[in-house]
């Protein structure tokens, strides 16, 4: 889908009206404290949309609200919950900023200030619409364009049709997006709002994308794109290029997909958008592999990496950083608690002091309590010493499989650039003395030999990220039989060269509730396995069956088997083996830990049967769709 318009903007918009409305035309010579509060929240509003910034806006803020209590100004003190609640919004605690504006929800309901009580529920619509609760993210869209039309705020009725339209999009509800998008559409028009018909045309443009109406979905970015370059808005003529180059993928017209790509590419690199630079190339990844170009596409990819690399790792430290100042605020509480709580001790033995029979009661008591808490430590202390002997032993172990799993991917790589290095070694000084024969069989061998490092590096690649979680699970219904189907058609050029057969036993109604892409990935490991390490002339099955609320998939082929021994580690990188298939075939050993890594992300389990010469049996399951578990 085309990279959706952010709403921040708005946001900024609203709350910079807000936060000067009421207050600051108060006076017409207005004294120093308001001078500084107006200040405070202007420079605050201005630092809110950059995270690293939160602790700065947080310190601005909570000066600004004392200024506006000592005041006794209760319309500023709302709108700095509300700045304070999206300063946490664009730190993705959303749960930390539908607290501030509940509270803000609160007191504007209390004060009877009824555009406060509009861009709250604003507001608090486009949280739950983050947090993917659209029914709760309309219905106080709802709100908030019932007060706004009420009201006559055309630029807040405006939004809220668009963020109506962009839930009900996201609720795949097309008919609902486009009637609410068209409501926006005719307002910003009668408002003359160039900025808000922008807007609506990217929504037209999205909402005809999902339709796969391709052809309406480029006029509609067209035209933000002329709007764009009209008020010389340059990050968003980058995104408007952006969309179209990728309707222009979706069209299979290459060429000009490339074009508005590297147009997007370069003016985003300008303009230093690094998170959407970051994007562009994810994209251009995505359009280099359908030109097979896997060359450029491992580039891009590669750029993509570095880039999400960075701006997590800049999250990763300013959260890390907040998390120790957060520690030592309750360290510093805790021992306070500490001295109060020695001060009453020492209150107490001095009134004990005046008998001397209470005092030896009291020392008897304090000694028992602290045979008691010494036996307490002494137990704690043995439980976290087992523990940490637990923790040491199970590092030890992974450290052990890490350092075997890169002393066998360098072993790996080094196959096939020994093949490739010792070849064009030869043909580059010895070209003249092949015969055309042996020049097509060395060919031959550099183009396995390319393949094979190639696809390892595509293993490494999907086994790191789900490695670091920066795969999206997508979990939908779909047909399992489509699924195979598609993977068939891969393996089928494998089939004809080794004669062998692949059936499928699957039923042609059987859905599942999973990530297509995947499944999909997991059942092509396992059928090109089977075909690797079975014999020419044999049959492969794919068989199906019903377990309860799961879906059983078995790949069963009469190839060579799996010795006992080498089972338990199968799945696990590092430990299990690769070996050659029955014409010599390479795998990377990767593809099996990546099956495991999809198989449990998508609630399922996997495992394998097998015998030394008898053949193998994969197994995995998947839940099932709603309408085929029993009843």
């Amino acid at each position: 889908m085309p990279q959706r318009f952010l709403r921040y903007s708005f946001l900024i918009l609203i709350f910079c009206i807000s936060a000067f409305a009421g207050y600051s035309n108060q006076s017409v010579s207005p004294s120093v404290e308001d001078s500084r509060l107006d200040f405070l929240i202007e420079r605050a509003t201005k630092l809110l949309p950059v995270a690293t910034n939160h602790d700065t806006v947080v310190f601005m803020l909570n000066e600004a609200d004392q200024l506006a209590k000592a005041a006794n100004n209760q319309h500023a003190s709302n709108n700095i919950l509300i700045l304070k609640g999206l300063n946490e919004y664009f730190l993705g605690n959303y749960e930390q900023a539908i607290d501030y504006y509940y509270t803000a929800l609160d007191l504007s309901e209390k004060s009877n200030d009824s555009l406060l009580i509009a861009k709250v529920n604003h507001t608090l619509g486009m949280i739950y619409d983050e947090m993917e609760d659209y029914n709760e993210a309309i219905s106080y869209f709802n709100k908030s364009l019932q007060i706004s039309t009420m009201k006559k705020d055309s630029d807040l009725m405006t939004k809220t049709y668009q963020n109506i339209s962009i839930s009900y999009q996201n609720k795949k509800d097309l008919t609902k997006a486009l009637e609410f998008n068209d409501k926006a559409n005719q307002l910003a028009k009668l408002r003359k709002d160039t900025t808000r018909i922008i807007d609506a045309l990217n929504n037209f443009g999205t909402i005809n994308y999902d339709q796969k109406k391709f052809d309406e979905s480029l006029v509609c970015y067209q035209k933000a794109l002329d709007l764009y370059l009209k008020i010389k808005d340059m990050p968003g003529v980058a995104m408007a290029y952006n969309n179209i180059a990728l309707v222009y993928l979706d069209k299979k017209e290459y060429k000009q997909s490339l074009e508005f790509f590297m147009k997007s590419l370069h003016l985003a690199t300008e303009l230093k958008m690094t998170d959407f630079v970051g994007d562009i190339y994810g994209n251009l990844t995505s359009y280099y592999e359908e030109q097979k170009d896997y060359k450029n596409a491992y580039l891009c990819n590669t750029k993509y990496s570095a880039i999400y690399d960075s701006l997590s790792g800049e999250k990763k430290n300013k959260m890390i950083r907040q998390i120790q100042a957060k520690y030592q605020l309750n360290k510093n509480a805790r021992e306070l608690e500490v001295l109060k709580q020695n001060n009453q001790t020492q209150l107490r033995a001095i009134n004990l002091a005046k008998s001397i029979q209470i005092y030896l009661f009291s020392i008897t008591f304090l000694v028992i309590v602290f045979m008691v808490a010494t036996f307490y430590l002494l137990v704690k202390e043995k439980k976290l010493a087992r523990a940490l002997k637990l923790k040491t032993a199970e590092l030890k172990d992974l450290n052990v499989s890490k350092d075997k799993f890169f002393s066998i991917i360098a072993h790996d790589l080094t196959n096939p650039f020994n093949v490739l290095v010792g070849f064009t070694g030869m043909l580059k000084t010895d070209l003249d003395l092949f015969s055309k024969e042996e020049l097509q069989r060395i060919l031959s061998d550099l183009n396995q030999a390319s393949e094979n490092g190639f696809n390892l590096l595509q293993d490494l690649m999907v086994w790191s990220q789900t490695q670091t979680d920066r795969i999206q699970i997508n979990k939908s219904n779909f047909s399992l039989i489509d699924v195979y189907n598609d993977v068939r058609s891969l393996v089928e050029l494998n089939l004809i060269s080794k004669d062998q057969q692949l059936f499928a036993d699957i039923a042609t109604e059987l859905t599942v509730f999973a990530d297509r892409s995947m499944i999909s990935t997991v059942l092509r490991n396992l059928i090109f396995n089977s075909v690797k390490f079975s014999p020419k002339g044999s049959l492969i099955q794919v068989k199906s069956k019903l377990v309860g609320d799961f879906a059983h998939i078995q790949v069963v082929d009469p190839g060579i088997g799996i010795a006992p021994e080498v089972i338990d580690s199968l799945f696990v990188v590092g430990k299990n083996k690769t070996g050659f298939g029955t014409e010599g075939e390479q795998g990377t050993g990767l593809g099996l830990a990546i099956c495991h890594e999809f198989v449990e992300k998508n609630g399922g389990e996997i495992w394998v049967e097998s015998k030394v010469g008898h053949g193998s049996v994969f197994s995995f399951s998947i839940p099932l769709n709603d309408t085929n578990r029993l009843a």
